[in-house]
């Protein structure tokens, strides 16, 4: 089974890293993160990128 997961952001750079790592205990693993941001305006998008999601 493939998986894929997909997160919604506005201004989450507080929980999206914590929200990241969790996704590694899933069973199956996710093929992708894709993290679709609606303009924040602090650090979310490039928490999401050094995760290694799709922006």
């Amino acid at each position: 089974m493939r998986v894929s997961i997909v997160i919604p952001t506005l201004n989450e750079a507080e929980s999206l890293e914590r929200t990241l790592r969790q996704l590694a205990v899933l069973a199956p693993l996710p093929v992708e993160v894709i993290v679709v941001d609606a303009g924040s305006q602090d650090d979310t998008v490039a928490i999401a990128q050094v995760a290694g999601a799709k922006v």
